[in-house]
């Protein structure tokens, strides 16, 4: 049980909609059901996740395609 626990911490998720993805293999496009760097994303994305990207309990952050799309639908 504990080891459970465990790698639900340590497994990647997304900052946005907290559902775990596999990381994307070709990290150079945003696709739907893969995670990318939070880094990644435009300057206006990661704006609105600064307190998770300066934060040391959640480190380097990721981005589901989904919620990339979302964010940046209205474009």
């Amino acid at each position: 049980m504990v080891y459970k626990m465990k790698m639900a911490i340590t497994d990647p998720f997304c900052c946005r909609c907290k559902e775990d993805f596999p990381v994307a293999e070709e990290p150079t496009r945003w696709m739907m059901g893969q995670l990318r760097k939070l880094s990644k994303a435009p300057k206006k994305i990661r704006e609105q996740f600064r307190e998770w990207l300066n934060s040391e309990i959640h480190g380097e952050g990721y981005l589901c395609g989904n919620c990339y799309f979302d964010l940046t639908d209205d474009e």
